[in-house]
């Protein structure tokens, strides 16, 4: 039985970063429980720096273990960003992208939720809307709907929130609330913004349509021979996530989501899809078809790929100062909206939907530049060893 507590602190004294260590273990801890493995086969799998159930979730040989990104080596390369890691945040980000041709991929900015509770009016503020105690229901009274988010972290555990009016009625996350519930959302934001809800594409609606589809693609920047050329951008992961009934029809996978992917330049679904083994009583992971809709996922894509597929090159190019880029993306009946930018997206489930990450020989380069291997996997052997009891 493995000590977590122990297991953190080796990752961290191992030079693990400190928050990350955390999230580290606590992947782990998941891992063993959904995929239970043999001693030998654990003892495989962490000497090459991966979960001991990625035996089972990768189908790890020896003759394949290279071909994936291990999840030691991963977590140990935080932060993959340098100092331009600043332009993520949700709030800067919409600065940074209103120019170079990336104007339309973001979302209407509305207000910031200061962490004194006071609101900041941001540049697409209604300018007919006064701004006092009552500018979030007025605001919900013009647009209809809203979407509210943390700037950075969970803030106080809201999470993030749609909001609507829908007739005289209060919704929140597709469930009515009262006035009461309003006001207590509108008094504790800290460190929100409040946005335009970027609605998606009917084609996507018809898959699952109780909430949007976010798309999640990885961009690394390519190694440079070169120190005076252009920046060139190589995607790494590319896949939609679907929403399902599920707790309550988020749509990411760690909710209970599906996952599906596809083809960066083409837009085309791959022909299975997946989901998070504990949402699976049949313990059925791997999917041909939406478990609600029963939509098939093979021969299908996504629309407007060729447009969203240019603005992804856009955005890249226009901050190109950072590296490692993991954009989420609805696509809209007439383009696209940005979500965010994560700057360290998890790498587990998507090397099952967009294939093995290391067989890519950009996407290795990057890594291996990266100093990928610079840290020996047998580290993680040796906690995990003395963390039993």
């Amino acid at each position: 039985m493995t000590n977590y507590d122990v297991l953190l602190e080796k990752m961290r004294e191992a030079g693990m970063d400190y928050r990350w260590s955390r999230m580290f273990v606590k992947k782990l801890s998941d891992d063993e429980k959904a995929f239970p493995v043999s001693g030998e086969e654990a003892a495989f799998a962490l000497k090459h720096g991966f979960y001991p159930g990625r035996v089972t979730l990768y189908g790890l040989t020896e003759e394949n273990v290279h071909d994936y990104l291990p999840d030691y080596n991963y977590f140990m390369l935080h932060p993959l960003n340098n100092h331009f890691l600043k332009w993520l945040d949700k709030t800067t980000l919409k600065y940074v992208l209103n120019s170079g041709g990336c104007e339309s991929t973001m979302p209407e900015y509305y207000a910031y939720v200061e962490n004194d509770g006071s609101f900041t009016y941001l540049m697409d503020a209604p300018k007919h809307i006064a701004k006092d105690r009552d500018y979030l229901m007025n605001l919900l009274k013009y647009k209809g709907i809203l979407a509210m988010k943390p700037n950075s972290g969970t803030s106080g555990g809201l999470g993030f929130i749609k909001l609507e009016l829908r007739g005289e009625e209060l919704w929140e996350n597709n469930k009515p609330i009262d006035m009461a519930r309003f006001e207590e959302i509108r008094d504790s934001m800290r460190n929100y913004i409040i946005t335009e809800y970027a609605h998606q594409h009917h084609d996507l609606a018809a898959i699952w349509p109780d909430s949007e589809c976010t798309l999640r693609v990885i961009m690394v920047k390519d190694p440079k021979k070169d120190l005076y050329t252009p920046a060139t951008w190589s995607c790494s992961v590319s896949y939609a996530r679907f929403g399902t009934s599920v707790n309550g029809g988020a749509s990411n996978l760690s909710s209970g989501g599906v996952g599906v992917g596809f083809d960066f330049e083409t837009g085309l679904y791959n022909d299975f899809a997946i989901r998070y083994k504990r949402y699976c009583p049949d313990g059925e992971w791997r999917l041909d078809r939406h478990p609600d809709t029963n939509f098939v996922f093979a021969g299908a894509g996504l629309p407007n790929w060729a447009y969203v597929r240019d603005k992804i090159r856009d955005i890249c190019a226009h901050v190109s100062s950072l590296d490692y880029l993991g954009l989420d993306i609805i696509i809209t009946e007439d383009g696209m909206k940005l979500c965010e930018i994560n700057s360290h997206p998890a790498m587990d489930y998507e090397q099952i939907m967009c294939g093995p990450t290391m067989k890519k020989p950009k996407i290795k380069a990057f890594f291996e530049n990266k100093g990928l291997f610079n840290h020996d996997a047998e580290v993680l052997y040796r906690a995990y060893m003395e963390s039993q009891e």
